[in-house]
């Protein structure tokens, strides 16, 4: 079975590897180049992957243009994986495997379809997520579904251990459908759109923590944009902030720091501070600031006006 796969991000790293682990025929592999993954944060070159094992390489920009498609009619596929790509997939493309196209989303489909599921998960709470491998259409995450399983979401984890949690079950799905499909008895199973939600694109301005809000929603946004993502970013004296781990309260808020203003810094910690939220308070426990400022305490970190 001939398998073109695409895919420009580390959960892309991990799946190439277990297709190839699978004996998968991989006769080609499409990317990105560097400069032009710079929307994807956890951006992952694949070739150390496929070069070692005999497979080309193929940087492209754009799928969908005529270039791309006349490069993958000429590989002659019969499945296409699409594995950690950001863009959609035109008619065009579709139509070439025979086998068709499947991609990938980090949830229990038909719910929570559309953009950034892992940091949206994170983001809202979330006790519950999921892995789902489908056939790819026209629609967004809409097509049938060939593989799917839950995982729990604990209030520890954040955006690296459930990306962990999901490249683990990858192994397990990739290991149990590359065969089906090969021989033809891979499932469909047709989603009930009636069920379907969908999650928004987030923009860097949702990123920006509002420490007027209740603790636990800025201990989500913190937890849910760590790395692989960009940070959950304050501003301390000006200066930009990254904040990539905090911790919920182990004490009661002290006394004298219940009529402070939220984001005001209350004390210093081993490995940071303590900082005042709209009903408590937030250990900070990792963080980066611009030009290497010295944390002081009194300072009152804000929002961007």
């Amino acid at each position: 079975m001939r398998i073109v796969f695409v895919g420009a991000v580390d959960f892309s790293r991990h799946c190439l590897k277990q297709v190839l682990d699978c004996h998968g025929e991989v006769i080609a592999v499409i990317t990105l180049a560097k400069e032009d993954a710079a929307f994807h944060a956890d951006y992952k070159d694949i070739a150390d992957i496929a070069l070692p094992a005999g497979i080309p390489i193929h940087r492209i920009k754009n799928i969908n243009n005529n270039e791309s498609l006349e490069l993958i009619r000429s590989l002659h596929p019969d499945v296409i994986l699409v594995l950690g790509w950001s863009q959609l997939v035109s008619k065009r493309i579709l139509e070439i495997p025979p086998k068709g196209c499947v991609g990938s989303h980090p949830s229990l489909l038909p719910k929570n379809r559309g953009r950034h599921p892992i940091i949206w998960t994170l983001v809202e709470g979330l006790e519950e997520s999921g892995l789902t491998f489908f056939y790819i259409d026209e629609g967004v995450d809409s097509g049938d579904i060939l593989w799917q399983r839950p995982f729990r979401v604990n209030l520890g984890d954040d955006a690296g251990s459930v990306y962990e949690k999901v490249k683990a079950l990858a192994s397990e799905a990739i290991r149990e459908f590359l065969p089906q499909i090969e021989r033809g008895t891979a499932p469909r199973i047709p989603q009930d759109h009636s069920q379907a939600t969908y999650w928004l694109k987030r923009t860097e301005k949702d990123g920006e923590i509002d420490w007027t809000v209740p603790t636990m929603k800025t201990y989500n946004l913190i937890r849910a944009l760590t790395r692989p993502y960009v940070g959950a970013h304050t501003y301390f004296k000006g200066k930009r902030m990254l904040i990539w781990r905090a911790r919920l309260p182990q004490s009661p808020l002290p006394p004298t720091a219940v009529e402070i203003q939220p984001g005001t810094i209350f004390a210093q910690t081993d490995n940071g501070f303590d900082v005042k939220t709209k009903d408590s308070y937030l250990t900070v426990c990792e963080y980066e600031i611009e030009d290497g400022e010295t944390i002081e305490v009194g300072t009152l970190l804000e929002r961007q006006s």
